[in-house]
């Protein structure tokens, strides 16, 4: 059996590092800003802020204020 040693190793790095997750459902989408100063994605940076999540949320908050949702 030794030389079905190394096939299972094998087998089982592979399925470690198979995904378990359907990502062709995934129904997000990246959207590039432009204009905005670098300034701001450095402040929110340093503060331990992603932009695109900083920018979600102020989205979210300016749509709730107009009634859109």
């Amino acid at each position: 059996m030794g030389r079905f040693d190394k096939i299972e190793k094998k087998i089982e790095k592979a399925i470690g590092k198979a995904s378990l997750q359907n990502n062709s459902e995934k129904e997000t989408k990246n959207i590039l800003i432009y204009n905005v100063p670098k300034e701001w994605s450095d402040i929110l940076k340093t503060n331990g802020i992603a932009f695109s999540t900083y920018a979600k949320m102020a989205i979210l908050e300016k749509m709730k204020k107009d009634g859109l949702l």
